[in-house]
């Protein structure tokens, strides 16, 4: 099961992955079980706050220096989205902090930096498919159905792949307790989850999962 490398000494070692505002884990979840060396970094303490397994570095994106990551073969990044997602745009409005996507692109710009620098085999990007209008960047996959209710777009050189639809989420939005109208809830068999907005967030197991698998073929190939 292991992903393995073939390092210029003939040696092999583990395929690394280095998961960019890793939240709870969706993504280092499935790539953990493709075999590959995981750790996560976020600003916050996600192991203590959100129940993250792996190794994990909490950093601030702004502050990290790409050359010193130089040996993962994988970077993944999920910026957070607020700033870009039709949620902001409705109810944006009532937030502490209201949405601003120049505020968002200084995060999204910051990990297309930072992975320039790292130089790793493969990149991988994921945010709401409306950052696409304040980006460059072509995106590779357009606004994929990955849950029930989750759409995401994805940006960088990630080998071609058949993407998944994990239906076992039961991930269904509703209306708040609250009964605020137009305000949404994520429910997970009827129930809002703690740390709603990071559930919302966490990408399904069986998307990082197909993602791995992919990128684990390609790094064998290339040796």
């Amino acid at each position: 099961m292991f992903g393995v490398v073939q390092t210029r000494n003939g040696d092999t070692e583990n395929m690394k992955l280095l998961d960019c505002f890793c939240g709870m884990g969706g993504v280092s979840d499935g790539f953990a079980l493709e075999g590959f060396d995981v750790t996560g970094i976020d600003i916050v303490d996600a192991p203590k706050m959100l129940g993250y397994k792996h190794k994990f570095i909490q950093a601030d994106m702004l502050t990290l220096k790409g050359e010193d990551f130089r040996d993962y073969d994988v970077v993944w990044g999920s910026p957070p989205c607020r700033d870009f997602c039709e949620l902001a745009r409705v109810v944006g409005f009532r937030w502490k902090n209201p949405p601003s996507p120049e505020k968002g692109l200084l995060l999204v710009n910051a990990f297309l930096s930072f992975t320039k620098e790292v130089q790793p085999k493969i990149w991988i990007m994921e945010n709401n498919h409306n950052l696409s209008k304040h980006l460059s960047v072509k995106a590779r996959i357009e606004k994929a159905l990955i849950g029930e209710t989750m759409k995401r777009s994805f940006w960088g050189n990630f080998p071609n792949f058949l993407m998944p639809i994990d239906m076992r989420k039961k991930a269904i939005m509703n209306k708040a307790l609250s009964g605020k109208k137009g305000f949404s809830h994520l429910r997970i068999n009827g129930k809002i989850p703690k740390n709603e907005s990071w559930e919302r967030a966490r990408i399904p197991l069986a998307c990082s999962r197909a993602f791995a698998k992919a990128c684990k073929e390609q790094l064998e190939v290339r040796g």
